[in-house]
């Protein structure tokens, strides 16, 4: 009998032993779990309050490794924990490999001489001051020293007459000026922290190279009234022909001169002298183009 006492006494034991570690692990699960949790909470606000003063090199909570993991299929660089297939699913998207840059636009972007520097340095205020439409958006501004781009709503990209109603011309108009030195005059003027040789330099290149420019001069040359409009046309591909005979338009395939109200509502609409400024779709092939003169330096799709 007291052998049989003793057996559950021991499986009593070891039940509340078991009892005992179990609530255990149910605690220390939940100060992990709390413990992720405010983790995350304050990996957040890191994210969203950036400190100038910080060095984050040494925050060993938010590093996040090198991009330095090559896709086998499209070669593109990833980072580590990055999940296979995002670049290209799988090689089942395929882009077409960009042109190498032509001079002076590669030996800024590749150099190391002073101009090289000041433009990879300023790389953004420079295309500003090519770009032939305008960025809008709701910005959300925060109180505090934020370097995070925030939007609240809708990004948007809107274009204006070819010509100005007044004597300030911006973004597009400026190539209309008709002397290279009064537009890289207007272009200093606007961005005056830019440097004027670098400025001249890219103007002449984009003046030699980019199809919608040589368009909207060519569209402008010949619109026989100022009731006519230059349409630039939505349609990525005719029926039947191949994408990428269309990476460089012609002016036959994307711009006409019309009278009247007979268009797309994706189409671009541009007048000769208004002062009203037209939103462009998101989805409309010269979209990009018309944004990132530098990026699309042949105007190209």
């Amino acid at each position: 009998m007291s052998k049989y006492k003793k057996k559950n006494e021991r499986e009593v034991d070891e039940s509340q032993e078991n009892f005992k570690y179990g609530i255990t692990n149910v605690y220390s699960s939940e100060r992990t779990r709390q413990r992720k949790s405010k983790l995350e909470q304050f990996l957040k606000m890191k994210a969203f309050s950036y400190n100038p003063e910080t060095d984050y090199e040494f925050e060993n909570n938010i590093s996040i490794g090198l991009i330095d993991n090559k896709c086998t299929d499209c070669q593109a660089l990833k980072y580590k924990n990055e999940p296979t297939g995002l670049c290209c699913v799988n090689e089942k998207i395929k882009l077409p490999v960009p042109r190498s840059p032509v001079e002076p636009l590669l030996s800024f972007l590749m150099g190391n001489t002073s101009d090289s520097k000041e433009f990879k340095n300023n790389i953004r205020k420079y295309n500003s001051c090519f770009q032939m439409t305008s960025f809008g958006s709701n910005r959300k501004k925060e109180p505090r020293y934020n370097t995070t781009f925030r939007i609240q709503g809708q990004i948007y990209h809107r274009i204006g007459s070819l010509l100005p109603v007044d004597n300030n011309p911006s973004f597009l108009q400026i190539y209309f000026l008709g002397d290279n030195e009064l537009e890289v005059e207007r272009r200093c003027t606007v961005f005056p922290i830019i440097i004027k040789n670098i400025v001249s330099s890219l103007q002449k290149l984009l003046h030699e190279y980019n199809v919608l420019i040589k368009i909207f001069k060519n569209s402008l040359e010949k619109m026989p009234s100022g009731e006519h409009k230059i349409i630039l046309t939505a349609d990525k591909i005719p029926a039947g022909q191949h994408e990428r005979r269309y990476n460089l338009p012609t002016s036959k395939e994307i711009a006409v001169i019309i009278s009247g109200n007979k268009y797309n509502n994706h189409d671009i609409i541009l007048e000769k002298r208004n002062q009203e400024l037209k939103t462009i779709s998101e989805t409309h092939k010269s979209y990009d183009a018309l944004q990132y003169p530098l990026m699309f330096w042949q105007g190209e799709d």
